[in-house]
């Protein structure tokens, strides 16, 4: 019997919700995203390499900003938007992919997280990991003209016992932009139609935002509390009210810390896994978990050699997700028709972060944050088949990105 069949028992918990209208069904993005023949590596010291996918030769090196490690495509692969979110840091960087130059640099606020350009690449919302003039600022800019198109200033309740934001999401018809709110633990909804910003509860601290595949419903990662199971709530966007499906905990077999960082589907929308990986001080999680993203039921979990681990990314044909971390140097590569690792790769110094593949899924560029470098893997052998020298050993490697996505584990269906 096929592992994706096995069910076990899952455990429901109510959760309250703020309710506000939402006009829906989401209409269905239309174009597909192009891929560029280039992998742009991102780097907390300040740099983004820029790598030809045909020659696998580094081909440019900008200067971007402290803490620029993750950044945002626009569908059509003109640009490349980099949040700078270390401390003292207020802007976004544009990269123009075609020119292969930094095209300009807008001031958004406290320490922007991770700004995401919507399905229709018209937009680009930005969240900050710090409050600015005490309030939560929402940015979002216009990518014809790179200049600001609107500033929400959101009231907290109280100041911050950390980072006030995290990541972002799109509705496929982008008209609806979610971020998070963590002072407050909310969901903020932002109609980019009239502006009008409503907000969902969540369990426990949010930490990611996931639509699922036909847009009518947002699956929500929170980390996870004293109180709180770390795991998932879902909730249906097709009402009015958009109520609580259901609430998903982790089974955290044999694990001996537990915070919830990512989640999303695989490419076929049958599943969402959901990782654990531990709190910031202890990255030592090890716990993928697969439900059923139809019934809403605990499918299958798995351990991973990989420690801390908190990405999956989905290779393009479906078949595989490769597990990057926090804690060692391994990635783990999982099958999943056979739910099962199929390699465990130790590469590099350091932690493995963020994968960037080729369009016809043949390699995955990884990228390691303890040298800053960028590692080639051959999808068909698991094998790593070449070193691309990025970081020149300064530590901080961030993103390896290419393509556009609303999340950035999940690629174009």
């Amino acid at each position: 019997m096929s592992s994706r069949k096995i069910l076990t028992r899952f455990v429901l918990k109510p959760v309250a919700v703020a309710i506000a209208a939402l006009a829906l069904p989401f209409a269905v993005q239309a174009a597909q995203p192009t891929w560029p023949d280039v992998v742009v590596q991102l780097h907390g010291a300040g740099k983004a390499f820029i790598v030809d996918t045909n020659s696998d030769e580094l081909v440019a090196t900008l200067d971007t900003c402290n803490g620029g490690t993750l950044g945002s495509p626009t569908p059509d692969a003109s640009k490349v938007y980099v949040s700078c979110a270390a401390p003292d840091q207020t802007d976004v960087v544009v990269i123009d992919l075609k020119k292969r130059e930094v095209s300009s640099r807008v001031a958004t606020g406290n320490r922007p997280k991770h700004g995401l350009v919507s399905p229709n690449g018209k937009l680009v919302g930005v969240d900050h990991w710090a409050l600015s003039d005490g309030k939560l600022r929402v940015t979002f800019l216009d990518t014809a003209t790179d200049q600001i198109a609107r500033t929400l200033d959101l009231d907290v309740s109280a100041e911050p016992a950390g980072v006030t934001s995290m990541h972002n999401a799109w509705s496929p018809d982008s008209r609806y932009f979610f971020t998070m709110n963590r002072v407050d633990n909310h969901v903020m909804i932002v109609d980019t139609n009239d502006w009008i910003v409503s907000s969902l509860a969540s369990p426990s601290r949010p930490h990611y935002a996931v639509i699922s595949p036909n847009g009518n419903e947002l699956w929500l990662v929170h980390e996870g509390s004293a109180d709180v199971s770390p795991g998932v709530v879902v909730f249906d966007l097709t009402e009015a009210d958009r109520p609580v499906i259901t609430e998903l905990s982790m089974p955290l077999t044999g694990e001996e810390v537990r915070e919830a960082h990512h989640g999303n589907f695989t490419q076929d929308g049958s599943l969402f896994m959901i990782l654990n990986r531990g709190p910031g001080d202890n990255l030592t999680g090890r716990e993928v978990a697969f439900f059923d993203a139809e019934t809403k039921e605990f499918v299958h979990r798995l351990s991973t050699a990989s420690t801390g681990v908190g990405h999956t990314y989905n290779s393009p044909d479906g078949r595989h997700t490769v597990v990057t971390n926090y804690g060692n140097n391994v990635i783990s590569i999982i099958d999943l028709d056979e739910m099962r690792t199929v390699a465990d790769l130790t590469i590099g110094k350091g932690r493995m972060g963020h994968v960037a593949f080729t369009q016809d899924g043949k390699y995955g560029y990884v990228s390691n944050a303890g040298d800053g470098n960028l590692y080639k893997v051959d999808m068909a052998s698991f094998e790593v088949v070449k070193e691309i020298t990025t970081g020149a050993g300064m530590p901080g490697g961030g993103q390896a990105l290419n393509v556009w996505t609303n999340v950035f584990e999940e690629l174009p269906r």
